[in-house]
């Protein structure tokens, strides 16, 4: 074989759909895709797909920011005297508002000694910041690593509020 053969294959120019070449590839031939009905073969059409819904909603829809889910959590609730009942309801709002994340929550709802909060007196207020700080007081001595850094994260979502709560 010589090379002039070989460099010819590649200088050839592929044929195109609908210049009329006898070279087409079947591809070409077919179409555009379309969507068939199963076991009905391929020229039976099926239905037509629903028109996606409007982009326009009829409703506002309002986000909004974590810091803000801080602050509106800081305007109800005082991290230094809140009731067992006043901790949940903080919790679960800030959930449902986007400022912590699930596990975040679980880690609130657990409480500093991982078995959930045991209170002879539930409507009492507390100082909850004190309680997460002797718990990581007891962690550091230890040293439980895990626990550290559970304790420090619910500290600083309890810091926070506290901290919105003091520039209110």
């Amino acid at each position: 074989m010589k090379l002039s053969e070989i460099f010819s294959a590649f200088q050839r120019k592929p044929a195109l759909a609908g210049d009329g070449g006898a070279d087409q590839s079947s591809l070409a031939r077919t179409g555009p895709a379309v969507r068939s009905i199963p076991g009905q073969g391929p020229g039976a059409l099926g239905e037509r797909l629903p028109d996606p819904p409007p982009l326009e909603r009829a409703e506002d829809v309002i986000d909004i920011s974590r810091e803000a889910g801080f602050v509106l959590a800081a305007s109800k609730y005082d991290p230094h005297k809140m009731t067992l009942t006043e901790l949940q309801d903080m919790a679960a709002e800030m959930r449902e508002g986007g400022a912590i994340g699930a596990a975040d929550y679980a880690l609130l709802m657990r409480g500093p000694d991982g078995g959930g909060y045991r209170y002879a007196d539930a409507d009492a207020p507390r100082d909850v910041i004190a309680e997460w700080q002797l718990r990581l007081t007891d962690s550091m001595a230890k040293p439980d690593l895990r626990a550290i850094g559970a304790n420090t994260r619910a500290l600083n979502i309890l810091g926070r509020v506290a901290a919105a709560r003091g520039q209110l």
